[in-house]
Parts: structure tokens; C-alpha cells; sequence
């Protein structure tokens, strides 16, 4: 069948469906369970979390659905500044998303608090609760962060924006890459 690839098989998922884990406060636990129950690979985007709220997160995700979903970072080692977007950010993105959500019935989510999270602290959460699935964006995690991932049974997907970057998660050895 079509549907059944590399893909399907590496993340355990019916259809090779991923869903974008949206960040900086767009993502929903409703969304993610609703892509994952429905065969694909739900995804939140959680960079802009404590990792309190990562575990929170997770929970409510683990409470809709028993599928396989993804929580997604941006490895980072400095804070943003003030850590939040604007007005005028939010509105475009709202703007941009807002079809979307409509068609699904699900509520458009306001605009994220201003967020201080450190990568160290929220890739530890990630290992601590093991999703079925940890994407990345910005960069690459430390080679041990990799090698606990594997043993945990963690698949990783990185994003690359440039033949460089493909080739340097490649050489780093993750699951997927995302272009």
C-alpha cells in the first residue's frame, strides 16, 4: 500500500502524515491527539515552555491519545530577549492560521505569554518523559542527548533549511530529517 514506508514503520504511525509542531504557543493538545488517533504523527511545538509545562503538556497528550506523537525544540543555548512576540507577530500568524482552525472546529489560540526556557532544561524533560518522538529545529542536540535518545527508544527528527544542515544531522544520526 501507499501508505505504508520507511516512514510509517520508523514512527510507528498509520500514514506518513506529520503534523507541524506549531510554536511559540499555537500548538494544541487537541490537535496533536486528534492527528495521532487519526493515524498520523501529531506535533508540539513546546520551545516556549518551562519544562513544568512540558510535563503538563504531555500529560494532556497522553490522556487523549495511546498513538505515537512528537514534541518539538529549538536547540538554543541563549534565551530570546524578553522571550515573547509581538502584537503585530501574533496577529500575522493568527491571521495566516485562523482558516485553519476554523475549518476543524478547533479555538485559535491566544497570544503566548512572554517565555523564559533554557534547551538544557527542556531536552532533560524530554528525556525524562520519552515521546514516542523528539524533533528539533536550530541546530543539532549534543551527541549524548542523541545517544540517550536511542537507548530510550526516542526517535529524532531534525529540521534543515540548507543542504549543510541535512548533511550535518545525517553525520550526527537521526531518524529523519525534515526539509
Amino acid at each position: 500500500m501507499w501508505y505504508n514506508t520507511k516512514a510509517t514503520k520508523t514512527l510507528g504511525i498509520d500514514y506518513p502524515i506529520m503534523q507541524g509542531p506549531f510554536g511559540g504557543g499555537l500548538s494544541s493538545v487537541e490537535l496533536v491527539a486528534t492527528v495521532s488517533n487519526k493515524g498520523g504523527l501529531g506535533g508540539y511545538g513546546a520551545y516556549t515552555l518551562s519544562p513544568e509545562e512540558i510535563i503538563e503538556v504531555n500529560n494532556k497528550i497522553k490522556a487523549a491519545t495511546n498513538k505515537p506523537y512528537n514534541i518539538n525544540l529549538w536547540v538554543s543555548d541563549s534565551d530570546a530577549q524578553n522571550g515573547t512576540v509581538t502584537d503585530e507577530q501574533y496577529e500575522q500568524a493568527a491571521q495566516l492560521f485562523r482558516p485553519y482552525f476554523d475549518e476543524t472546529g478547533i479555538a485559535l489560540p491566544g497570544k503566548p505569554a512572554p517565555f523564559k526556557s533554557r534547551f538544557e532544561n527542556q531536552v532533560q524533560v524530554i528525556l525524562d518523559i520519552h515521546p514516542k518522538v523528539f524533533s528539533f529545529v536550530f541546530g543539532i542536540p549534543s551527541a549524548d542527548v542523541l545517544e540517550q535518545c536511542r537507548k530510550l527508544g526516542i526517535k529524532t527528527i531534525g529540521a534543515a533549511t540548507t543542504l549543510d544542515e541535512a548533511l550535518a544531522l545525517e553525520a550526527a544520526g537521526v531518524d529523519m530529517i525534515i526539509a
